[in-house]
């Protein structure tokens, strides 16, 4: 038999399905979604924040003259 992974996009979506499950007696699993991050994004993101402290930043202004100049 197979098996379906369903995901509703509110709290009141996934009240109903819990509902109509039970009702029909069948049986689920409920699972909370949390994605670890991966050793190299935690490792931009610790870099990212020493280089806020550092105060190694860029204006929205000069980011969006950077991306103008990849693409001459």
């Amino acid at each position: 038999m197979e098996n379906l992974i369903i995901y509703p996009e509110n709290q009141k979506q996934l009240q109903i399905l819990k509902s109509l499950l039970e009702e029909m007696k069948i049986k689920f699993k409920s699972e909370e979604q949390v994605e670890e991050l991966l050793d190299w994004q935690k490792k931009l993101i610790d870099e990212g924040l020493k280089d806020a402290k550092e105060g190694r930043l860029l204006s929205r202004e000069e980011v969006d003259k950077r991306i103008e100049e990849c693409f001459k």
